[in-house]
């Protein structure tokens, strides 16, 4: 089979392959398929639902899969209106389409993989090309005498090295898609998939709860390969919790430090940090930490799941100040019932964690998406069941192309789910969150300029020694 992997049209271009299609290429091409992929996020992508249609039938595809993300979902349904008329089986895959499967069915997808797709997706491709049943494929959904039938949950994949090299397939990517004359790899890697925490606000069904991880030396492999074979001394770990297990960290740490000249970031839970791993991650070639902090307030750490205290984060914060490594601080607001007095609390923590903090994300106000405890619980309360397909998108401006003070204001101090008001907040509440969303563009501009000018003042000194 021949297999179009398609990544519709996004308001924030995607400036790299993205990296679960570069596993899926792989493991389609180990199963004896060819893939291609028709990434319409990138900044030269098909823009238009027929554009979009017309790339993806010169590849001659026998099956089509497309990538659903909730703030995503109505272009990629648009988008599935026009490949339908290719007369090519649909099939959806992601996080909206694992939470909501019988949705993109109803939308005229014949299939609905959920889950990590690396053995469902290969599956489907050969009982389609040999006409076999579909019943026997874990993790698929698709509809059968007029219902939606969704078959077991399939199991997760426990020892990650068994699956193939992401890197084997940037191939698959036009290249010309992002800017480039020469093969794209992604922007980062995985060490490990999985998160054990058990955030209310979160939705990982995709990748699940248990903890699973690559070995340190299957890491140090791909790692030479981005920065050797690829020219990227820079990237991220795109793992949902990098941190997790002391041991792990140790042992990943110490491969990662065999390689000259590498610079990442991550993101990993202030409970898994200490002075020790931060030192090892540091020594590894780390450049910077995002931290999911969230809320400022004790009482709302332990509602939301969270786990962890504002005086552990605060003390990570200053570890990492310490040693010179970066710090992003990533709060939220607008949980539902949330007190004027807790997002005050929010708003206290930030001005302490401003002594030690590199940065702040922009936006943060909750969106509830499917799958989640917090849309679950509340979205017959408050009314907005469905709100992906029912409402407009959420009208996001896209992130600063260049960190100028006018562009990270632009993008960190407003967040248009504010408008959207979710749980029907007060207006004394709604006021505290702009300020939130204010102080936190504000520090943050107060960084890159701060950042500006010592690069003015290195450039300086060095050119007088010359």
């Amino acid at each position: 089979m021949r297999v179009a992997l398609v990544l519709p049209p996004a308001r924030e271009p995607v400036r790299s392959p993205l990296l679960a299609f570069a596993y899926l290429v792989a493991a389609l091409r180990r199963e004896g398929h060819e893939a291609v992929v028709v990434d319409a996020a990138a900044p030269r992508g098909p823009k238009t639902p027929e554009a979009l249609a017309r790339a993806v039938s010169q590849q001659g595809p026998d099956l089509i899969g497309v990538h659903l993300k909730t703030l995503e979902v109505q272009p990629a349904y648009a988008a599935a209106v026009e490949l339908r008329r290719l007369g090519v089986p649909l099939v959806a895959g992601g996080p909206h389409a694992t939470v909501c499967p019988a949705e993109p069915l109803s939308q005229g997808f014949s299939y609905v993989v959920r889950g990590e797709a690396e053995a469902t997706l290969p599956q489907l491709a050969t009982a389609l090309e040999r006409g076999d049943d579909l019943a026997s494929i874990a993790g698929l959904s698709f509809v059968e005498h007029g219902l939606p039938r969704h078959m077991a949950e399939r199991p997760f994949e426990r020892d990650l090295d068994t699956l193939p090299d992401p890197l084997s397939a940037v191939d698959a990517f036009d290249a010309g898609l992002y800017g480039s004359a020469k093969a794209v790899a992604p922007a980062g890697l995985l060490s490990s998939r999985g998160c054990p925490a058990a955030c209310t606000f979160c939705s990982n069904n995709v990748t699940g709860r248990q903890f699973r991880y690559h070995s340190p030396a299957r890491v140090r492999q791909e790692v030479v390969a981005l920065s050797q074979v690829h020219h990227m001394g820079s990237f991220s770990f795109f793992d949902d919790s990098f941190a997790v297990g002391k041991v792990r960290m140790q042992r990943l740490c110490a491969e990662l430090e065999r390689v000259p000249g590498i610079a990442w970031t991550c993101t990993a839970h202030p409970a898994h940090l200490d002075p020790q791993t931060l030192s090892s991650m540091q020594r590894a070639g780390c450049a910077g930490v995002d931290l999911g902090v969230e809320s400022g307030d004790e009482e709302m750490l332990l509602r939301i799941g969270k786990g962890v205290t504002t005086e552990r984060v605060l003390r990570v914060l200053e570890d990492a100040a310490a040693i010179g490594l970066h710090t992003v601080v990533n709060l939220m607001m607008g949980f539902p019932d949330e007190t004027e007095a807790q997002l005050e609390a929010t708003l206290a923590f930030l001005e302490r964690a401003s002594v030690s903090a590199g940065t702040f994300n922009s936006r943060g106000v909750l969106v509830p998406h499917p799958g989640t405890p917090v849309y679950d619980l509340y979205h017959d309360r408050f009314g907005f069941s469905e709100w992906w397909i029912r409402e407009p998108a959420i009208p996001y401006p896209p992130f600063p192309e260049e960190w100028t003070p006018s562009e990270v204001r632009r993008a960190y101090a407003t967040d248009p789910a504010l408008e959207r008001n979710f749980f029907h907040h007060s207006s004394t509440s709604l006021a505290l969150m702009r300020e939130i969303l204010e102080r936190k563009a504000r520090h943050t501009i107060g960084f890159v300029e701060a950042t500006r000018e010592a690069a003015a003042r290195a450039s300086r000194v060095a050119s007088s020694i010359s």
